[in-house]
């Protein structure tokens, strides 16, 4: 944009600088998502080198510490969170805890985007029939409640990691289905796929090359918000005993033995409970993020 000086008769050339604000939104990531991203993957690395941060056994017992009071209460205690009643260092089982729930959570997660992303594929694809009976399958899944699911589970397989991650991945599939399905059915109807159909391109060029390239950032977005959800049912199957047992741990079995504690050791319940609010906290944020920086429609609207 230019300008004239009067005194001088001359004109010059300023620059005006975009918004930053907006700048910053476009192109860059929010400092306080950064920070998130960042505490959440140091959170991650902690808990998967608890091995080696604190290589204990889980199942020794030291019963004459039992329920010693945290830094916060008693300032010359060796333990940061203070022990169990069964005078186990909570802030190790925290580590350990927090590595069982998110190695589960991830898990499962990977297998139930798997599975629902293979069927939303066929049902979008082909149609007719088998888009009707994938349909109602992924209702009747819906229909049953993820509870009862992990009840079944536990009994037949027994209550173990296994056993959740399956749960995990039967409950956690619909819901990719039905976007991959969706996802399909716009793209079939593109003008670039039925102009690489009219030249003779195969239906897994397409595949690859087109469809699956598409639908990939409304997936990893799907996938990042459902970890969320993932956690709290990994915690709660296991809060109810459908889970990880003991001397093994997790967020959910912490959570479940400190219960009992609450009038007099709150902190035992409390602080499992913060860390799997925190981490869901985190992951809810960096997922809805993750959307409006990948959906184009969205990003039309700002």
């Amino acid at each position: 944009m230019a300008y004239l000086i009067p005194e001088s008769g001359t004109a010059i050339e300023v620059r005006v600088m975009k918004n930053p604000k907006r700048y910053r939104r476009q192109y860059g990531i929010p400092i306080f998502i950064l920070f998130l991203i960042i505490t959440f993957v140091a959170i991650m690395i902690l808990s998967l080198l608890a091995p080696v941060i604190a290589p204990v056994d889980l199942a020794v017992t030291d019963l004459p510490n039992r329920l010693k009071d945290p830094v916060f209460r008693d300032p010359d205690s060796p333990y940061l969170f203070g022990t169990d009643d069964l005078g186990r260092d909570l802030a190790i089982r925290l580590l350990y805890g927090t590595r069982t729930t998110i190695m589960i959570s991830f898990s499962g997660m990977i297998i139930a985007t798997a599975i629902g992303a293979v069927f939303g594929i066929i049902a979008g694809l082909c149609g007719g029939t088998v888009d009707i009976i994938i349909s109602f399958l992924t209702d009747v899944r819906l229909s049953v409640p993820t509870t009862f699911i992990g009840i079944i589970c536990a009994c037949i397989l027994g209550a173990n990691s296994f056993s959740i991650i399956l749960v995990i991945a039967l409950t956690g599939w619909s819901s990719f289905c039905r976007l991959v399905r969706s996802q399909i059915i716009q793209l079939k109807h593109v003008k670039f796929i039925e102009s690489s159909r009219a030249i003779g391109a195969s239906g897994l060029r397409i595949l690859f090359e087109h469809i699956l390239v598409n639908i990939a950032s409304p997936l990893i977005v799907q996938a990042t918000m459902s970890l969320s959800e993932f956690i709290l049912l990994e915690s709660t199957l296991s809060f109810l005993g459908l889970g990880i047992q003991p001397p093994n741990t997790s967020l959910g079995v912490l959570v479940s033995t400190g219960r009992n504690y609450m009038l007099t050791q709150w902190w035992l319940a409390i602080i499992p409970s913060m860390v799997i609010i925190l981490l869901i906290f985190q992951i809810s944020l960096i997922g809805d993020w993750l959307r409006d920086k990948l959906d184009p429609k969205l990003q039309n609207m700002t």
